[in-house]
């Protein structure tokens, strides 16, 4: 039995030999289609192939340590372990020919971002409005100046500002459905 099961393992092996020489050449002479689509077709199913062919060479392998201990598999390994090599460079090859071949996926619609470093507003006693009439320009100088146009703080960070500096009656008109563009244009439109 051991010697007929290695004779199909071998000739599995010839095929494995075979499709991993195929895929080889079509590595070394793809030519690319008219659209980086169709190259990323095609080149991810050579890989997807390779992949299916390592799956493969793991089953093989595991196949020929099935046999008995009297089988002398010395030859037979390092030919195996030979495929492995050459099966993870064309995994390799496919993978570069992809890069190279594909646009990444929306490169081109892809919106550049810009960065605003991150600003700490100095530690400065926010300016407090307590509703009387004598205070209230004062109190819209230091807080536009301080927070109103510090354009590192978004809207909602300016109205919980703007709600922390209201102080006793001033308290009492601001809504839970204010925004700063509301809270502000209502309060500095005076």
């Amino acid at each position: 039995m051991g010697k007929n099961m290695l004779q199909k393992l071998n000739r599995l092996r010839g095929t494995i030999r075979d499709r991993v020489t195929r895929l080889n050449k079509a590595a070394e002479s793809y030519q690319p289609p008219a659209t980086p689509e169709e190259s990323e077709i095609i080149l991810n199913q050579k890989l997807q192939n390779v992949l299916e062919l390592k799956s493969q060479m793991n089953k093989l392998l595991a196949n020929y340590l099935d046999l008995p201990d009297s089988t002398n598999l010395e030859e037979y390994l390092d030919v195996i372990y030979t495929m492995e090599e050459e099966i993870e460079d064309l995994q390799v090859k496919f993978r570069i020919l992809l890069t190279k071949y594909c646009k990444a996926p929306n490169a081109d619609n892809v919106p550049m971002t810009v960065h605003k470093p991150k600003l700490k507003i100095p530690d400065l006693p926010l300016p407090e409005f307590s509703g009387k009439y004598e205070e209230y320009e004062s109190f819209k100088t230091q807080f536009m100046s301080i927070i109103g146009n510090n354009e590192s703080l978004n809207d909602n960070q300016k109205c919980c500002y703007l709600k922390a500096s209201l102080k006793g009656d001033a308290k009492y008109i601001e809504s839970n459905q204010d925004t700063f563009q509301s809270s502000s244009i209502r309060s500095f439109q005076h």
